[in-house]
């Protein structure tokens, strides 16, 4: 269904994604060992992934790095969601275990693969190794997916693993393996992996880059009504009109609208949506907090048209009662874009999705 919160995984659910799925698969057969998939939150960078995974059926291994955050950003957190990777999908372990096993601290049970997390032959270099030897084997490619990517640069701990370095490592030395790495906060994306930092393990690699954009008026317009046409709705067009207006071509919202509208069969549930939205929006901007407060304060200034450089400073100084130095509002907006929540556009910034906004009013 089209309305389906969930990620999509099969082609027909997955709307408009055409030239993209395309660009995906000339990426993989003809470009580079990296592909970067970017594209603001909830635009359906996981939908286009899966999608492409279970379209092409190259032999994959999905790692969604944002359970790391419950997992620990630790060795035994990152062996664990390599794990995951490889349970998802029970077949995948019966192709790989006689390549796997040759792994000292691999177990193969019936329910799947497990690591002695002390052993130090578990290493994921040794990992990719075995998926190279089994591509080889079978002439094809091995898919490393990192959903959310940005994540993984929190990896610390005693014997830190630095991916970045794996991956230039494999860059170097196998031939048959290929990354895919998505990130919603582009600007930190960026950064970490470092390709134009002289310091970073990945400098100079050369990537191709896959951009989910969110839909035209147009586009969201027709989204809505082959969703609504799907499951036997006819709402009116100036309805649609509004929706679209307000959620400003977020892929994930619109489904979010169409699949309460399903659920609840009345079209006056925008407001509802709305607040659910702006809610979990909400939630995950005010854990900025953790870093500084002036986040917050920021982002409300942005939210109420305080939005140039001067203004922002004198919002902040007004409410703190203190001088905000240049250098810390400078590295606080820089932050903030790296996050991918705002932009500037001539002078002035601005939000990237108008729920973020909304929910900014109340912080």
């Amino acid at each position: 269904m089209l309305f389906d919160p969930k990620p999509k995984e099969s082609r027909k659910d997955l709307f408009d994604r055409e030239n993209e799925l395309m660009e995906l698969k000339n990426s993989i057969e003809q470009g580079p060992l990296i592909t970067l998939c970017i594209g603001v939150r909830r635009s359906g960078k996981t939908s286009l992934i899966r999608t492409f995974m279970n379209e092409y059926r190259y032999p994959s291994l999905y790692l969604d790095a944002r359970k790391l955050s419950d997992y620990g950003y630790s060795r035994a957190g990152f062996l664990r969601l390599i794990a995951d990777g490889f349970n998802e999908y029970r077949g995948l372990v019966d192709k790989l275990k006689d390549h796997l096993k040759k792994i000292k601290g691999v177990r193969i049970s019936q329910i799947g693969i497990e690591f002695e997390y002390s052993s130090r032959d578990v290493s994921f270099s040794s990992i990719l190794e075995q998926l190279d030897r089994y591509a080889e084997k079978h002439e094809t490619i091995f898919l490393v997916v990192f959903d959310e990517a940005q994540e993984l640069r929190f990896l610390s701990g005693y014997r830190r693993l630095d991916i970045r370095k794996i991956i230039a490592w494999s860059y170097d030395t196998l031939h048959n393996i290929k990354f895919i790495l998505t990130g919603s906060e582009v600007g930190l994306l960026h950064e970490f992996l470092g390709f134009s930092d002289p310091e970073s393990p990945l400098y100079g690699r050369v990537k191709n880059m896959v951009t989910v954009d969110r839909f035209s008026k147009e586009k969201s317009l027709e989204f809505l009504e082959v969703g609504f046409n799907e499951i036997g709705f006819s709402p009116p067009k100036e309805v649609l009109e509004t929706v679209v207006e307000k959620l400003d071509g977020i892929p994930g919202w619109l489904a979010l609208y169409g699949y309460t509208v399903a659920q609840k069969k009345r079209f006056d549930v925008l407001e509802e949506v709305l607040e659910e939205a702006i809610t979990l929006a909400l939630s995950e901007i005010s854990k900025l907090k953790k870093y500084s407060e002036l986040y917050l304060y920021v982002l409300r200034a942005i939210a109420i048209d305080c939005n140039t450089w001067k203004c922002i400073k004198n919002y902040i100084e007004t409410k703190t009662g203190k001088i905000l130095a240049n250098a810390r509002l400078y590295y606080i907006l820089k932050n903030l874009e790296n996050f991918s929540i705002i932009t500037k556009e001539n002078d002035e910034y601005v939000f990237l999705d108008p729920i973020y906004r909304e929910a900014s009013k109340r912080l």
